[in-house]
C-alpha cells in the first residue's frame, strides 16, 4: 500500500498544467516545458530574450494559453498549427514582420494580440479565425482594414490603436457583438461606419484623429459607458448625445468646441467630464443635473462665468477651472461639500466668495495668476487644507497668512504675496531679458547651425536661447519610419529636425579653462589681449596638498606642526611626469568633476586641490548632468510599489518599496517627465500630480530625469 500511495503522489506532482517563466532573462525555452508537454495548458514566456520558438514547444498539444510578448521573435513558425487547442495567443512587443498562413488552423482561438509589431498590413490568416472574440493590432503600421473583417462576427473587442488608418470598411457594421472599439491615434476623418448596429458598444475610443463632426448615428449607442474623442477637430456635439444615459466617462478635451448642448444634462450617471483646451465661453445651466459628477475639468477655455447650479453637484471632488477668463466664482460653490481639489489658476478673480470656507473636504486650492488682494477669513476654517498656491515662486505648499482689518471693518487674510500679479505678464517680462549667471562668470550658450559659422557671429548681445517643442508621439513615429527606410525622398527628409550642436562660448578671461579645450579648435588672435588663464601648479605641489587636503577642511585652524611643507616651483628630479602622445585627430575634452569630490584652497597660493584628484574641476561651479531614462514597469506589479510627491518645479519619486517591481528601476529623487504618453513637463505641478496619482497603478512606462 505504501508503494502504491507513493506512486499516486508522484503522478499527482508530475501533472503540471501551468508554467510561468516571465521576465527570467532566458534566451531559449526551458526544458521544463518539454518535460511537462503532455499536461501543460498555460505557459508564460513574456519579457525574455527569445528569438525563436523551438519545435519541441509545439508538442504541447493541450496548450490553451501562450504568452510570448516582449521578446525578440521574428516569425511565427508554421508548426503553430499543431496547437489546435490554443485559445489565447499573445505575440505583442516582438519584431514580427508577418504571420504564417498556418495561423488559420487555430480554430479555437478566441484572443489574439499582435500589437507593437511591424506587420504593415492585417494578416489574411486572421480573417479565418471566426471564433475570435478579442483582436488587438495596436501599433502595427497598418493603413487599412480588409473588407472581410466582417466575417469575425463574434468579435467583442477590436483594438486598432496607433496606426495609419484613414477610414474603416463598411463591413465593420457586421460586427454587431462589439463591446469595445479602439481606433485612437489614427488618421480617421469620420465614423460613419459606427452606427445603430453597434448597440452593444460600451467603450468607444476615437481620440487622436482628425474627426471634425460626430455622426448622429453614433449617438444612438445607448449602452456606451466610456467615450473619448479628445485630440480631434470637433466644433460641436449633437444634441442626441443625451441618449447616452449610461455613460460614466466623457472626454472631449483638445477640440474646437464652442458650446455644449443642453442635452448633456441627461447624462445622469456621468462621473468624469473633461473639456479642457476648447473654446467654451459658457456652460449650459443643465450641467447642474449631473448629480453623480465627481471630476470636472474645464482648463484652458474662454469661460467668463460658472453657472450657479454648480452647487447641486454634491459629489464633485475635483474642479479644474484654470486658464479661463473668470472674474468671480458663484457663492453656490460652497455647496460642493465633497470638493477636495479646486484649481482656478490664471483667471481674473479679484476676490473669493466667503462660502469657500464651507468646503471642509478641500485639500488643494490653487489661486496663482489672479488679481486677488486678500483672502476671505473663512479660509482659516479649512482644516483639511494641505496646499494653498498663491504664487509660482512658492517653495512650500502652505504659506503664512495673517489677519488684517480693511477700512470698512471687514477682517480678511493677507500675505506678502498680495496683491497678486498675473503670471503671464510676469513670464513675459522675465523672458524679455534672460540672464543666466554661472558661477560668477559671464557665459552664454549658442547653437551651431552651420559648420562654417565663425564664433564671432554668436557672441553678440542679442543672442537668445530657444528650444523646439517636443513633437507629438505620432510625429515621432513618422520620423522613426522615415529613418528606418533606406530610400527616403528628399521631400520627406526636409521635414526631419536635425540635432544641433550645443557650444559653450567663453567670455570672461579668468575662467580656468583654455578656449582650446572648450571649442576643440585652434586659438584666435582676438584672445591675445586678454589676461592668460592661471596655470595649474606643478605636480609635486598638487600631490603634496592633495595628501594634506584634510588639514584645510577643518573648521578650526590646524596645529603649526601639521602645516604642509613649502615647495619650490622647480620640479624635483625624482618626479617623472611623461607627456602622453595624442593622435593627430584627438580632440581635447573637458572632464567634469565628480559630485562627491571635495576641494579646498591653499591659504598661500590660492591653488584648488582635489581630495581624490580623479577629475579636473568643472570651471563654472557645481554642475550636475541630468540623465533622461524610460523605465518600463511590468503588468503584474502590485499597487503602490512607489509613491510620488509634488514640488514647485514638477513631480518626483518620493519612495520606492524594496519589494515592489519598481525597486532599483526608479530611485527616490527622480523627476517624473512622463507617464506613458502623457507629458508632464508641459503641465503645472498640481495638474501633473493629480493626473499621475490617477495613473499610478496602471502606468507602463515612466520617463524620469535622474541626476
Amino acid at each position: 500500500m505504501g508503494w502504491l500511495s507513493c506512486c499516486e503522489c508522484k503522478s499527482k506532482e508530475e501533472k503540471v498544467t501551468e508554467l510561468d517563466f516571465s521576465r527570467c532573462g532566458i534566451a531559449e525555452v526551458p526544458n521544463e516545458v518539454y518535460a511537462n508537454s503532455p499536461t501543460l495548458e498555460v505557459l508564460h514566456l513574456e519579457g525574455n530574450k527569445l528569438k525563436d520558438l523551438s519545435p519541441q514547444l509545439f508538442q504541447c498539444i493541450d496548450l490553451r494559453y501562450l504568452n510570448v510578448s516582449d521578446n525578440e521573435i521574428r516569425a511565427i513558425p508554421p508548426l503553430i498549427s499543431k496547437l489546435a487547442n490554443l485559445q489565447v495567443l499573445i505575440f505583442s512587443k516582438n519584431v514580427l514582420e508577418g504571420v504564417h498562413p498556418n495561423l488559420d488552423k487555430l480554430s479555437k482561438l478566441t484572443m489574439l494580440d499582435l500589437s507593437m509589431n511591424d506587420l504593415g498590413k492585417v494578416p489574411e490568416a486572421i480573417m479565418s479565425l471566426i471564433n475570435l472574440q478579442q483582436l488587438c493590432l495596436n501599433d502595427t503600421g497598418i493603413d487599412f482594414v480588409p473588407a472581410n473583417i466582417g466575417r469575425l462576427s463574434n468579435l467583442r473587442v477590436l483594438e486598432l490603436r496607433d496606426n495609419n488608418l484613414c477610414e474603416l470598411p463598411k463591413s465593420i457594421r457586421r460586427l454587431t457583438n462589439l463591446q469595445r472599439l479602439d481606433v485612437s491615434d489614427n488618421n480617421l476623418t469620420n465614423l460613419t461606419e459606427v452606427c445603430e448596429s453597434h448597440g452593444n458598444l460600451t467603450e468607444l475610443w476615437i481620440n487622436g484623429n482628425n474627426i471634425s463632426q460626430l455622426s448622429v448615428s453614433i449617438t444612438h449607442l445607448k449602452k456606451i459607458n466610456d467615450f473619448d474623442a479628445s485630440y480631434n477637430n470637433l466644433e460641436s456635439i449633437p444634441k442626441e448625445i443625451g441618449h447616452w444615459t449610461k455613460i460614466t466617462n466623457l472626454i472631449l478635451s483638445f477640440n474646437n468646441l464652442l458650446t455644449l448642448p443642453k442635452a448633456v444634462g441627461n447624462l445622469r450617471n456621468l462621473q468624469v467630464l473633461k473639456l479642457e483646451s476648447n473654446f467654451l465661453e459658457e456652460l449650459p445651466s443643465t450641467i447642474s443635473k449631473l448629480l453623480n459628477l465627481e471630476e470636472l475639468n474645464l482648463q484652458n477655455n474662454s469661460l467668463i462665468k460658472i453657472p450657479t447650479g454648480i452647487g447641486h453637484l454634491r459629489k464633485l471632488a475635483t474642479l479644474i477651472l484654470s486658464d479661463n477668463k473668470l472674474k468671480n466664482l458663484p457663492a453656490e460653490i460652497g455647496s460642493c461639500t465633497a470638493l477636495t481639489i479646486l484649481n482656478v489658476h490664471n483667471n481674473q478673480l479679484k476676490r473669493l466668495p466667503d462660502e469657500v470656507g464651507h468646503l471642509q473636504s478641500l485639500t488643494t486650492l490653487g489661486l496663482i495668476g489672479n488679481h486677488l488682494t486678500y483672502l476671505p477669513i473663512t479660509i482659516s476654517k479649512l482644516s483639511n487644507l494641505k496646499a494653498l498656491w498663491l504664487t509660482p515662486n512658492q517653495t512650500q505648499p502652505l504659506i503664512h497668512l495673517q489677519n488684517e482689518q480693511l477700512i470698512d471693518g471687514q477682517v480678511v487674510l493677507t500675505s506678502v504675496v498680495f496683491p497678486q500679479a498675473p503670471c503671464k505678464d510676469a513670464i513675459t517680462q522675465a523672458t524679455s531679458n534672460v540672464q543666466m549667471p554661472i558661477a560668477n562668470h559671464s557665459c552664454h550658450i549658442s547653437f551651431n547651425t552651420t559648420p562654417e559659422r565663425h564664433e564671432t557671429e554668436v557672441t553678440g548681445a542679442n543672442i537668445s536661447l530657444s528650444r523646439t517643442p517636443t513633437p507629438h508621439h505620432k510625429e515621432l513615429k513618422r520620423l522613426r519610419e522615415i529613418l528606418r527606410n533606406t530610400n527616403v525622398p528628399e521631400s520627406q527628409m526636409a521635414n526631419v529636425s536635425q540635432i544641433k550642436e550645443a557650444k559653450v562660448t567663453h567670455i570672461a578671461g579668468d575662467i580656468d579653462v583654455s578656449q582650446l579645450s572648450l571649442n576643440g579648435g585652434n586659438g584666435s588672435d582676438r584672445d591675445s589681449t586678454k589676461t592668460p588663464p592661471k596655470q595649474p601648479p606643478p605636480y609635486h605641489i598638487a600631490a603634496a596638498y592633495s595628501k594634506n587636503a584634510h588639514l584645510f577642511a577643518q573648521h578650526n585652524p590646524p596645529s603649526p606642526h601639521d602645516q604642509p611643507k613649502q615647495f619650490s616651483q622647480q620640479q624635483p628630479s625624482n618626479i617623472h611626469m611623461p607627456t602622453p602622445k595624442l593622435p593627430n585627430n584627438h580632440v581635447p575634452t573637458l572632464q567634469i568633476a565628480d559630485n562627491t569630490s571635495r576641494y579646498t584652497n591653499s591659504p598661500e597660493d590660492g591653488v584648488q586641490i582635489s581630495a581624490n584628484h580623479k577629475h579636473v574641476k568643472w570651471p563654472f561651479g557645481t554642475h550636475k548632468v541630468c540623465q533622461v531614462l524610460e523605465v518600463e514597469l511590468p503588468d503584474d506589479r502590485t499597487n503602490f510599489d512607489f509613491h510620488i510627491a509634488t514640488k514647485n518645479d514638477g513631480i518626483y519619486i518620493e519612495d520606492v518599496h524594496s519589494q515592489g517591481a519598481a525597486y532599483q528601476k526608479l530611485i527616490e529623487g527622480d523627476k517624473i517627465l512622463a507617464f506613458d504618453d502623457m507629458d508632464y513637463s508641459v503641465l503645472d505641478p498640481i495638474s501633473a500630480y493629480q493626473d499621475a496619482c490617477r495613473k499610478l497603478n496602471t502606468v507602463k512606462h515612466v520617463t524620469v530625469s535622474r541626476k
